[in-house]
């Protein structure tokens, strides 16, 4: 009876680690979508701070960089960014950089 108890005690710790080791990444990946979504939001709100005070969209993220302090994370994020004309919001879009795995 002893031996069984032991090997009940094993197999309930493997579950509880392998429970926590699935909800760790599960917050991981979370976190990750949330530092992307982040990101994408202070691009788009400089981008419209810009327009508001300036009256046109800029040509370039660097300018927005440059000029209203946002800050890039170029080593967690790849950011495009497409203007067309001065007066039509500029297509942003942000994926995470490969190799990161923060």
């Amino acid at each position: 009876m002893k031996n069984y108890e032991k090997w009940i005690s094993i197999i309930v710790f493997v579950c509880v680690v392998t429970i926590m080791t699935f909800n760790f990444i599960d917050i991981n990946n979370q976190n990750r979508e949330e530092q992307l979504h982040i990101q994408k939001q202070a691009i788009e709100h400089s981008a419209v701070l810009c327009y508001a005070l300036e009256g046109s969209y800029p040509p370039e993220i660097t300018y927005l960089e440059d000029k209203y302090g946002l800050i890039v994370d170029r080593k967690k994020f790849i950011v495009g960014y497409k203007a067309f004309a001065s007066n039509i919001k500029p297509e942003i879009s942000v994926y995470h950089a490969f190799g990161d795995s923060s």
